[in-house]
């Protein structure tokens, strides 16, 4: 992982101007962005767009960012125009037109949700590059944990969570082989968070970040269904329709990432909390649907 150190608004502003001759007037640091720092950043005209920079991407990866956009846009998934790109101070940045609309998080569920849901995964399909596979990804998380996520240390340090682990761990060695190698682009955070609404439809879909991921798309089904496992009625939709595009243990592979990155992400950093409370209910449902399903 690179160690380049992210500059504050100023330097980063003097550095896209002299390095790569993006003359913007402001920036002002955004909430969220948890794979790369997120700024809103004020142009010359007064317009808003979104600019993300990241030690981790390789130079290349926002070029074809623009290129998997500009395909997604194609099949009607509204996916942020990329507006520029380019590396600064050792880190990739990329600069993406600002989407309007209210998170779906922030309202309550639509009626029309789980069909949008469907409309824009099946747009995913095949729209993989192939620059970083979600199998290995997977893989890596379960059996070791990830980079500043998936940290299997803070479940095990707990004895209200180590059972967590333990399911996450048994489900890695029950599941794993079966996640297939496929050709789908996979969004990684396909959350209620990062879809917006304008009124009914998504009119939106927000953090999209190089280096994509290319397999399987049931993947992101699985994410929102982790969210959801509280709803009934949605789950088993949402659950039923991943299981017409993978295996049922490939599913629970999904879902024992998801339970193991959101808990370790909220004991860490949001302790004590009714929103880590909540998701320690969703990921005991998880876990013991995972158990009882195997």
């Amino acid at each position: 992982m690179s160690q380049a150190r992210v500059p504050g608004p100023g330097e980063l502003l003097l550095a896209l101007r002299e390095q790569a001759g993006l003359d913007l007037a402001a920036l002002v640091p955004a909430d969220g962005g948890e794979s790369a720092s997120t700024f809103l950043a004020t142009g010359r005209d007064g317009t808003v767009s979104v600019l993300k920079i990241s030690p981790d991407a390789a130079g290349d990866s926002a070029g074809r960012l623009r290129e998997l956009v500009t395909r997604l846009r194609r099949r009607g998934y509204p996916a942020a125009r990329l507006l520029a790109s380019g590396q600064v101070a050792g880190l990739t940045f990329w600069l993406q037109e600002q989407l309007p609309g209210t998170a779906l998080e922030r309202v309550p569920v639509p009626g029309w949700l789980i069909p949008e849901v469907f409309r824009l995964n099946d747009a995913q399909a095949g729209l993989g590059d192939s620059t970083r596979q979600l199998s290995g990804l997977v893989a890596a998380t379960l059996t070791a944990g990830g980079d500043g996520y998936c940290v299997h240390a803070t479940l095990q340090a707990r004895p209200d969570t180590r059972d967590l682990l333990a399911v996450v761990r048994q489900t890695a060695g029950r599941c794993l082989a079966a996640v297939p190698e496929r050709d789908d682009f996979v969004h990684y955070d396909f959350t209620l968070a990062n879809l917006l609404t304008t009124g009914p439809g998504i009119s939106g879909v927000i953090d999209i970040n190089p280096p994509a991921l290319t397999g399987d798309r049931a993947f992101d089904l699985a994410t929102m269904l982790f969210y959801l496992y509280d709803r009934h009625d949605i789950r088993e939709q949402l659950r039923g329709r991943a299981l017409e595009l993978t295996s049922r243990r490939a599913l629970s592979a999904y879902l024992a990432h998801m339970l193991l990155r959101q808990v370790d992400w909220s004991l860490r950093h949001h302790p004590a909390t009714p929103s880590t409370t909540h998701h320690l209910h969703l990921a005991r449902l998880v876990a013991a649907d995972i158990t009882d399903r195997s």
